[in-house]
């Protein structure tokens, strides 16, 4: 009998290590690559329950895991772009978009001596490394990634211990597989247990596939283990909702009701429907998945005809999930304070690309609570001098000043936490942009709290404006409205037209000239009366604050383009 040591031990876990890194690299270039698309294919989500369960498929086809998608979905149920019902749908899309990753390792891993052509493969990814182009480095990233994931599962299938030089181990696994429904039950709880260790349901797979390819167990407790790894998976995703509102709690709560219900309808039927499962392989020509020679095919084959029997099953009950998940999680939703954050979520910084979504919505966001507080003060220049409603308006631009400032931080933090490595060059020049945007933003919120300042201070010293000078403010804010609402509205658009950004120098050249003429103006009057120095000084303080904006504003849209 040959000891197994501590060595064996480390090399058994750096396997899987490998093989998880691997599947990471992949990932990362797949999103790459897709770039925009990734992020554009997610407007699907909205449109249908059958677009938004195809939604689900193909984004976890990409990302290769349906616990980075559900955490995405419940980062943006979270942040209000999906609404909960949308959200079911492709969460069970997610599920049937999992098994990709278990197609590619049951077929090409055992089925093929792929690891010796992990060097040629790494030999292949270099001359896309070394390219200058940004899609031809995420392109070598893949196919390494895609070398390493299988060189790992190599690795893995060498490293396990052979049971049969430990016979009372082996012997010990076998008692505890011929307990009819008992045993199901207990290889299921292994088999959640295990993917809440490895964080990832096709691991899970890989080892059930390697405990049946070995003989250690059957193929009916094989399945039982890649059913317990379908509730396993919703760890992740309820993890990154404890610090969610209500709805997102409910959307990882529907991702682990949806994999609860789908596991007891199977273990009902459990043994008819393994029986069905031998049927279709060996009726597709795979032989029966009872013998050690053909359990992998029937192991792969398993997870997809139940992931697609359970969605068929379940799409059509996507309000009920919902009634359910409401009485599960149950609570109302408060309303958030001004300028808190709504669309950032830690939970998406690993899936870089799609973390940009979440800023861009909150970029946007973060304007319109700008544009507010310039309401206040259009209002508060209309209020009587020391009135409470002045006052008011002057502590709630204040309260949003300080707030914008923490959102700004908050928001740059973000950013830097998303790794350049996790995006395809264009996505990269997007974020530095957004990065500027965001501080010019901000640049805009400060000018705006010194109008504040500004009009409080004039109310404390009791100055009064003629009705010449309250027009020629109110023709100033006016021009920087209506600047402020184009920045707001080039905001919304993915590109910005070389029209749109001519119109915004148009309304800076008017506010640029007004303020001009409004000081030659005021120099004229102060010629003739010399009594008006307080009176001229907040007046020109309001007009060049206004004219600073009209420049911020500026500086915001060319940092789009």
């Amino acid at each position: 009998m040959s000891s197994y040591s501590f060595i064996d031990f480390l090399t058994l876990v750096g396997s899987i290590g490998l093989f998880l890194y691997g599947m990471k690299l992949m990932s990362e270039g797949l999103q790459k690559i897709a770039g925009d698309s990734l992020r554009n294919v997610l407007a699907a989500m909205t449109r249908s329950r059958f677009t938004g369960m195809l939604t689900g498929v193909v984004v976890t086809a990409l990302v290769q895991s349906s616990s980075a998608t559900t955490v995405m979905i419940v980062s943006f149920v979270n942040a209000g772009l999906l609404t909960l019902t949308e959200s079911m749908a492709v969460i069970m899309g997610a599920n049937v978009g999992t098994t990709a990753t278990t197609w590619i390792i049951g077929v090409f891993g055992f089925k093929f001596n792929i690891a010796a052509y992990v060097l040629p493969l790494v030999a292949i990814s270099l001359p896309f490394f070394n390219s200058s182009h940004s899609k031809r480095n995420s392109w070598g990233e893949f196919i390494i990634g895609f070398a390493l994931l299988f060189l790992g599962l190599e690795v893995l299938k060498q490293s396990v211990p052979d049971l049969a030089d430990y016979p009372a181990v082996l012997e010990f696994m076998r008692n505890y597989s011929s307990m009819g429904y008992i045993s199901v039950f207990l290889f299921m709880v292994i088999g959640m247990l295990l993917t809440m260790i490895v964080q990832a349901s096709s691991a899970a797979f890989t080892i059930a596939l390697l405990m049946c390819t070995n003989g250690w167990v059957s193929f009916e407790m094989g399945c039982a283990l890649i059913l317990g790894s379908k509730i396993g998976t919703c760890i992740t995703p309820l993890l990154a909702s404890l610090s969610a509102n209500t709805m997102a709690k409910r959307a990882a709560m529907g991702h682990l009701s949806y994999n609860i219900i789908g596991a007891i309808w199977a273990l009902i039927i459990y043994y008819p429907f393994c029986d069905f499962i031998t049927w279709l392989c060996v009726e597709f020509g795979f032989g029966d998945p009872h013998e050690v020679k053909n359990v992998t095919m029937g192991m792969t084959i398993f997870p997809t005809v139940y992931s697609v029997i359970n969605v068929c099953l379940m799409l059509g009950f996507t309000k009920q999930f919902v009634k359910l998940v409401t009485r599960l999680v149950p609570g109302k939703q408060v309303k958030d304070e001004a300028f808190k954050l709504q669309y950032l979520d830690k939970g998406l910084i690993a899936s870089g690309e799609l973390a940009l979504l979440q800023v861009k919505k909150e970029t946007y966001r973060y304007a319109e609570e700008v544009y507010k507080m310039f309401g206040y003060i259009r209002t508060m220049m209309n209020e009587p001098l020391g009135s409470e409603k002045q006052l008011e308006l002057y502590l709630k631009v204040k309260k949003l000043e300080n707030d914008s400032d923490v959102a700004e931080n908050e928001i740059a933090n973000f950013l830097n936490q998303i790794s350049p490595k996790s995006l395809s060059y264009e996505s990269d020049r997007l974020s530095r942009r957004l990065y500027k945007m965001v501080d010019e933003l901000e640049s805009i919120a400060d000018s705006i709290y010194h109008l504040a300042c500004t009009l409080k201070e004039k109310s404390d010293q009791r100055v009064y404006f003629t009705d010449e000078e309250r027009s020629d403010v109110g023709k100033m804010m006016s021009l920087t409205d209506a600047a402020l609402v184009h920045m707001l509205k080039c905001l919304e658009k993915e590109e910005l037209p070389e029209s749109s950004l001519m119109k915004a120098y148009n309304y800076e050249d008017e506010i640029n000239n007004y303020r001009t003429q409004l000081r030659s103006e005021l120099l004229e009057r102060q010629d003739t009366n010399k009594d008006l120095y307080l009176q001229t000084t907040y007046f020109m303080d309001l007009v060049n604050e206004c004219e600073k904006v009209g420049d911020y504003v500026i500086n915001v849209l060319t940092t789009m383009i």
